[in-house]
């Protein structure tokens, strides 16, 4: 006859674990057990029956009232729309003929200087006359045509290249055309025998300032966009050539070819440069 096992031996295994097997035998809380028991048994029902309750009409109205305040809100946004593109046309219109205005006001201004010098030339004298156009032509006071070079330079699509020994290191876009670029391809035109400079129809003169605004390159003071067209008055071959082999020239060629930049430099019969748009007398001595 078999002997009955020791009721001590036939303890569970995981009695030591007896509030973890709680956790996992009885997930739902004794109290809620307890609460949905009465519950059924006075008939009111349980488990996830109370979900099929209508909602109050309080709820309803509201969320009738959110949809109608929508429904209105795009209604409104979309017939909005056509009158914000008409007052966005018309502020780019008005923008618009506001620089046909200037450019026009700017383009007489250069003709009736341009007439005064030659009137005041005429009154010097021709000994004076002829010193006085030279200083205009230097000044930048008076337009001025002639053979010369024509450079171009633009962004690049964009290029990649090593930085650590280039000037350009610092800026945080190599692919474009920087205010240190133009500053430099007009100090080696000056170098090279340039008479007269001008950059995108803007004169520059011996206070000319090229400096970075956001995003924008300003010549004094006006802002001007790519690509940039560098014209200098003097001796064509002569320009072009020191132009090449200064440090200035060497130094966009760098650019174009490690960069990818816009760099083109061409000849011509005949450039004609403004005046420049803002002169400042800041010495004044007696004619000799």
């Amino acid at each position: 006859m078999p002997t009955p096992p020791d009721t001590r031996t036939a303890a569970r295994r995981d009695a030591s674990m007896s509030l973890l097997t709680s956790l996992l035998n009885d997930t739902l809380d004794p109290g809620y057990a307890e609460t949905a028991a009465r519950r059924e048994a006075r008939g009111e029902g349980g488990g996830t029956s109370g979900w099929t309750k209508r909602f109050s009409p309080t709820v309803l109205v509201g969320v009738a009232a959110l949809a109608l305040v929508l429904v209105i809100a795009a209604i409104q946004t979309h017939q909005q729309a056509p009158a914000a593109e008409k007052e966005r046309q018309q502020l780019i219109s008005r923008v618009q003929d506001a620089e046909r205005k200037n450019s026009a006001d700017e383009a007489m201004i250069s003709t009736v200087r341009g007439q005064l010098q030659a009137a005041q030339a005429e009154a010097l004298g021709p000994e004076q006359g002829k010193a006085f156009t030279a200083m205009s032509v230097v000044t930048g006071a008076s337009p001025v045509t002639g053979p010369g070079l024509q450079i171009v330079l633009g962004d690049a699509a964009g290029a990649d290249g090593p930085s650590s020994s280039d000037p350009r290191q610092q800026s945080s876009n190599e692919s474009r055309v920087l205010d240190l670029d133009l500053q430099n391809a007009a100090n080696g035109l000056w170098a090279a025998g340039a008479e007269a400079v001008a950059i995108n129809g803007q004169r520059l003169t011996s206070l000319s300032a090229i400096r970075t605004a956001g995003s924008a390159i300003m010549v004094d003071f006006r802002p001007l966009s790519s690509p940039y067209t560098i014209q200098a008055i003097g001796d064509p071959k002569s320009m072009a050539a020191k132009f090449a082999d200064g440090t200035d020239g060497r130094y966009l060629f760098e650019l174009k070819s490690q960069y990818g930049i816009q760099f083109d430099t061409n000849t011509k019969s005949k450039l004609t440069l403004p005046a420049a748009t803002q002169l400042s007398l800041t010495d004044a001595v007696p004619a000799q």
